[in-house]
């Protein structure tokens, strides 16, 4: 039994750039990701998602388009299960066809068959009280694996840029679960929210964070992204899969130039209009409003819908 672990799409994700070619948006990258994700895996038995699949609760309505399309392709080969994060929080059934068979869509905590296995699906919770309690219902008399979308004592972000990381621990976050949360018997968790990459152990059980499938912020920029492939035979085994992503950079004189290459993402760490002109130059792209531009007029909020209901 093979299995393709992804989290943290975050479809739709947006960014202002300057310089990359008309037409281009950052939501190609991370539409991208999970397209090769896919293709990387080779032959497996099912795909899970364990949420994040779009970066906003309200996802714009081509993303969504697209976004279905790939998953009823993919639930036409393979089984696959799909859970709600913490940024899907008005529910992925809003958004993706549901009936499709093969595709099952987690927006509450659940027991199912798939594959033929029992997997126990606990989308995000905002209290880990009420994921415990939830866990054991999903778990039941007992689950092969349980899925879900959480911080979990231990795990950890690390710094960039000379900042200090960061550690999740239990009871100094409302949401994030430890060794006293889970329900008995369980022994691997796939698992998402965080987007660094990481395996941590809690009580009994091991917890594996594929983190997210491309970059979404600059604090990111150094992190390796991709997915986990699991193998369940007599024993449970799981690597790292690597996919590329797009570089970024952030420039805070003229010994950064020298790092950037054409379609780098890149951001002055200061504004300085001649490194931002050689960035340029460089074919980087660069986030943000030109130097010394006034600050655009905010727009009033739109409303977007998915295609789904």
């Amino acid at each position: 039994m093979r299995i393709l672990h992804l989290s943290d799409s975050h479809l739709g994700r947006t960014l202002r750039v300057r310089g990359a070619p008309r037409g281009w948006t950052r939501a190609l990258d991370h539409r991208a990701a999970v397209e090769h994700a896919v293709l990387a895996a080779g032959p497996v038995d099912l795909v899970v998602h364990t949420g994040d699949l779009f970066d906003r609760s309200r996802p714009p309505r081509a993303e969504v388009a697209q976004a279905a399309g790939w998953l009823v392709g993919l639930a036409q080969r393979v089984p696959v299960v799909v859970l709600r994060g913490n940024h899907d929080r008005r529910g992925l059934s809003r958004t993706v066809p549901v009936t499709t068979p093969g595709l099952h869509v987690v927006d509450h905590a659940t027991r199912l068959v798939v594959a033929g296995l029992t997997l126990a699906c606990v989308p995000f919770l905002s209290d880990a009280a009420g994921w415990a309690a939830a866990a054991l219902r999903a778990v039941g008399p007992g689950a092969d694996l349980l899925l879900c979308h959480q911080a979990v004592d231990g795990c950890h972000v690390p710094g960039v840029g000379g900042r200090s990381g960061f550690t999740f621990r239990v009871g100094a976050q409302r949401d994030t679960i430890g060794a006293r949360h889970l329900p008995p018997g369980v022994t691997h968790l796939l698992c998402g929210h965080l987007h660094p990459r990481q395996v941590v152990g809690l009580g009994p059980a091991t917890v594996v964070m594929p983190g997210s499938t491309e970059r979404t912020s600059f604090s990111e920029r150094e992190q390796v992204k991709g997915a986990a492939l699991w193998e369940l035979t007599s024993t449970v085994t799981w690597r790292w899969l690597d996919l590329p992503s797009r570089p970024m950079a952030v420039v805070a004189g003229p010994h950064d130039l020298g790092r950037l290459r054409p379609g780098t993402l890149t951001r002055l760490a200061t504004p300085d209009p001649a490194l931002e002109a050689e960035a340029m130059a460089r074919g980087a792209w660069l986030v943000g409003a030109p130097t010394g531009a006034p600050p655009p007029a905010p727009r009033p909020p739109q409303r977007q819908v998915g295609l789904f209901g």
